[in-house]
């Protein structure tokens, strides 16, 4: 053995820096690349929430001769634009396996009455948008466009149905049958497949909606159905359960207005056809064109390449 023994050489510290450097510009370089990977796939995601939901509309139609409407009421309270009422996502629950939590509304009772807790306030994967999102019941209920009487515990919900060019279709005193502005889904509707001359391909049943910020000036109680984010099995909240397209897209993330049809993807959103497709639309299209796909019957022809998909 040698009396002077080798020494083991470490790192230096700027050798040590460099490689901090090093991993840092793969980080930055790597990162896009995983956060696009994670987006394609919440975009997919969200993909599958429509098709299920536009495989339930067809169902629905199946059972009942009509697309569900996206208001409707009871034999007790059948003007279908009050706390009595439910919503066309609620009509869907039994053809989507969730014929329990439909069994639990009671519909003499009103939608925010202790008696529908597990009908009202249950969230439902299917309706979230995973980019958005994930399940959540913490919203309020709408109570005749009037402060919400109960609060932060109705089940959210990131899916909107295509009511037309206006969100007070089927309303009392907007009962006129136009199929130039009607959509297939709105209060009260009953529309069936035969009255969508268009063609079923070329109609959205639902898509994906904006929410604005939360306006920080308004009641707190009011807040959550001035966004158009109440509780989405509730049929008074006409702001949260339908869209109407004649509003386009939001010009960017601060457009205040609630009755737009949106998403938190990049500049697109996707719909569910009645025909049961799922086609993906970039906030660039024309209003017109968004609206000739919403109407069931205005005989609009609709450009080639209006589908990102």
């Amino acid at each position: 053995m040698t009396p002077f023994a080798r020494r083991r050489r470490g790192f230096t510290l700027v050798e040590l820096l460099v490689v901090i450097a090093i991993i840092g510009v793969l980080v930055a370089l790597l990162l896009p690349a995983v956060q696009a990977a994670r987006e394609a796939g919440r975009r997919t995601q969200c993909q599958n929430n429509l098709r299920q939901i536009g495989l339930a509309v067809q169902l629905h139609h199946d059972a009942k001769g009509r697309f569900p409407a996206a208001s409707s009421g009871s034999l007790a309270h059948p003007s279908g634009t009050d706390q009595y009422a439910v919503s066309w996502a609620f009509e869907l629950l039994p053809y989507m396996e969730q014929q329990a939590l439909y069994a639990a509304h009671d519909p003499a009772a009103r939608a925010d009455a202790p008696v529908n807790s597990t009908a009202m306030r249950t969230p439902v994967n299917a309706f979230f948008c995973p980019t958005r999102r994930s399940p959540v019941a913490d919203r309020d209920f709408d109570d005749d466009d009037g402060p919400s009487q109960v609060r932060g515990v109705g089940a959210a919900g990131d899916y909107a149905a295509n009511s037309g060019t206006s969100t007070q279709h089927g309303m009392p005193g907007r009962d006129e049958f136009d199929t130039t502005e009607l959509g297939p889904i709105y209060v009260l509707s009953k529309i069936s497949a035969r009255q969508v001359t268009d063609g079923l391909s070329m109609t959205y049943a639902v898509g994906e909606k904006y929410v604005p910020p939360i306006d920080e000036s308004a009641d707190p109680a009011l807040q959550h159905v001035r966004q158009g984010d109440a509780a989405i099995f509730s049929g008074d909240a006409r702001h949260t359960i339908v869209r109407r397209s004649s509003a386009g897209f939001p010009e960017n993330e601060t457009d205040d207005y609630p009755g737009k049809f949106g998403s938190l993807h990049a500049n697109l959103s996707h719909f569910a056809f009645l025909d049961g497709s799922v086609h993906t639309i970039e906030h660039s299209l024309d209003v017109a064109t968004l609206v000739m796909l919403s109407a069931i019957g205005d005989g609009g022809d609709v450009p080639d390449g209006v589908f990102a998909d």
